[in-house]
């Protein structure tokens, strides 16, 4: 009992353990050898060739090179009526209590003699109801394979093969995800270069506010990871930043670039914006609120902006922090119709203007951005 609670408990580990299947088997087969007293154990894998030959891929004991040396099939053939074919052939376990006189071992016998094998079993490792291989045990004593022997090792052969899916499982969902992420990194690159190509566009209509897009998703990424979010939200808040005016392509260019201040009828063109912009986005399938963001990004706390009159927490949080990122941008730079006001009055303007018109936790996020985190626009 000791035995089997030392091969079982220790292979056990070995799976925690094992970051590969190599590594795994090795470990069995040490543990095989030296919490249960045998000679040598090796595991070979049915391969899928015309000989139908059997590799091994882990050995541990006394005899390594007689593992890695043996010729076996695991056909219906000379070389596959040893203990190992026959164990890979039937699904059952496979005893030569005397490797001296059985007949199926004779073209290995020589070699094992040599190292004082006198007794093998081996036992088939049968991975998702197919045989893949077996484990063989090798021992000096013509006795040690009974009954309760047998039903020992075919349990330890059974845990072996719950390890191998287990270890299998684990390394294909490993290539899963590495797919994922590789394929999410290529669709990102893409994403990226379409929302840097919507920008264009809005620049090329409005060359005076050049940059304020990529300035305004710059800045609003900032914000986000300032208050905390995920770095996934973080990136969401930075796309819909870049193009949050990208709806302004509707707006004539003769408003955008007037220098002087716009009558209400120009007002209510520019207003527009926002709506045109959710139009164009809102059937391209981000990860993120993109175009309801850019819809809102006009909202006020108090329910004052534009274009639906939200107010609070109605409006999304990625909507108040470009309504701030926007704010802080448009007044660090000059305006056909005005001169810069500057960084520092931009920062009192959604200062004073919190909890009515600014989020206050965005709001106070901002400003410590650059007061405290010296952030600046590059």
């Amino acid at each position: 009992m000791t035995r089997a609670f030392k091969m079982l408990s220790g292979y056990t580990q070995a799976v925690q353990r094992a970051t590969d299947e190599t590594t795994l088997l090795k470990e069995a087969c040490k543990i095989i050898v030296e919490a249960g007293g045998y000679m040598l154990a090796w595991v070979g894998y049915a391969a899928c060739d015309p000989e139908k030959s059997v590799k091994p891929v882990a050995v541990a004991g006394n005899g390594v090179d007689y593992a890695a040396g043996i010729r076996l099939s695991w056909g219906d053939n000379p070389l596959g009526q040893g203990p190992t074919g026959t164990a890979i052939r039937t699904g059952e376990p496979a005893v030569s209590r005397d490797i001296y006189t059985s007949p199926f071992f004779t073209p290995w016998r020589e070699a094992a003699a040599k190292l004082g094998y006198v007794s093998s079993i081996s036992l088939p490792l049968i991975c998702d109801d197919a045989i893949i291989g077996a484990l063989n045990v090798y021992s000096g004593d013509p006795e040690a394979f009974d009954d309760d022997e047998i039903d020992l090792l075919s349990e330890i052969a059974s845990v072996m093969s719950f390890g191998i899916v287990a270890i299998r499982m684990r390394a294909e969902r490993i290539r899963a995800q590495e797919e994922v992420f590789r394929s999410w990194r290529t669709l990102r690159v893409t994403l990226d270069g379409i929302v840097k190509a919507m920008a264009t566009v809005t620049e090329l209509r409005d060359p005076y506010t050049a940059g304020h897009q990529e300035r305004v998703g710059l800045l609003a990424q900032a914000i986000a990871a300032e208050l905390g979010l995920s770095s996934h939200c973080v990136d969401g808040v930075g796309i819909a930043g870049r193009v949050h005016d990208l709806g302004k392509v509707y707006v004539p260019i003769q408003i955008l670039s007037k220098p002087s201040l716009l009558t209400p009828v120009e007002y209510s063109l520019v207003k527009v914006h926002s709506e045109a912009g959710y139009e164009v986005l809102k059937n391209i399938e981000f990860p993120w609120p993109v175009s309801q963001a850019v819809l809102q990004h006009h909202e006020r706390m108090d329910g004052s902006g534009y274009p639906m009159g939200l107010s609070g927490e109605e409006i999304l949080l990625q909507a108040r922090i470009i309504a701030v990122a926007d704010t802080v941008e448009a007044m660090s730079n000059a305006r056909p119709y005005r001169p810069a006001p500057g960084i520092e009055a931009a920062l009192s303007e959604i200062s004073d203007k919190a909890r009515t018109g600014y989020d206050p936790d965005v709001a106070e996020a901002c400003v410590r951005l650059f007061r405290e985190r010296r952030f600046r626009f590059s």
